[in-house]
């Protein structure tokens, strides 16, 4: 029987809003994609693991960190103008579309032993067609997720020092994560802090933030009101 791809099907015929997309493929690889509605050739950013042919369909690699504009994201590669049907070609190659799209639960977890707390909440965003970007004005304190006219932040926070740092690894035993978003007044709002393994429940929240409507002007400087000290 034919192996059918209606996952990428459906993403290139209806676009991805402008965000990578993910597809979790049949093998337990994962990739994401970013398409405009209709399109032959789409970016996609293959997870570790998960080698591009060598072919010239995937001759074009991007910098991952240059997508991220500054952040330090070193594993998997980003491929520019890939032709879709290179893409069905690669997810055929590895067994088709697996059966269950939902993120695997490892990269969700956002503890993974020597890798950076901005690499994991990345990792997992990109899962669900979230882009999330180091905001360089503020250090090495958190990480922006901009919808347009406003935008949501995630840190990452050690609970008994307050320290904000999402260069270095997720301390299981002594980290939260907290995601705020701001107002028209410019005053940042808690969504929800969570206990280091909590980041599927911050990802989760940041989506369903996303999908409302009640999205708001983004000011020229968002001043705090202590929820989480960057």
């Amino acid at each position: 029987m034919a192996i059918t791809t209606p996952r990428l099907d459906s993403l290139a015929a209806g676009g991805t809003n402008e965000v990578f997309d993910g597809i979790r493929l049949a093998d337990g690889h994962m990739l994401t994609l970013k398409a405009a509605p209709g399109t032959e050739v789409v970016e996609v950013f293959l997870f570790p693991g998960l080698d591009a042919p060598d072919t010239e369909a995937w001759e074009n690699e991007d910098d991952w960190e240059g997508w991220l504009t500054g952040g330090e994201f070193e594993d998997g590669s980003l491929y520019l103008d890939v032709p879709v049907a290179a893409v069905r070609d690669l997810i055929v190659d590895h067994g088709g579309e697996h059966s269950n799209q939902e993120p695997p639960k490892e990269s969700q977890a956002g503890t993974d032993e020597g890798t950076t707390a901005q690499a994991v909440a990345i990792r997992a965003l990109a899962e669900r067609g979230l882009t999330a970007e180091r905001d360089e004005d503020a250090g090495n304190s958190w990480l922006v997720i901009d919808n347009g006219a406003t935008y949501a932040v995630l840190c990452l926070f050690d609970r008994d020092g307050d320290e904000t740092n999402i260069d270095r690894p997720v301390n299981p035993d002594h980290d939260n994560w907290y995601v705020g978003k701001v107002d028209a007044q410019g005053r940042e709002v808690t969504m929800t802090h969570q206990p280091a393994g909590g980041l599927a429940d911050c990802v989760q929240a940041i989506a369903s933030w996303r999908d409302t409507s009640d999205h708001l002007v983004r000011p020229e400087a968002a001043p705090q009101d202590g929820s989480a000290q960057h």
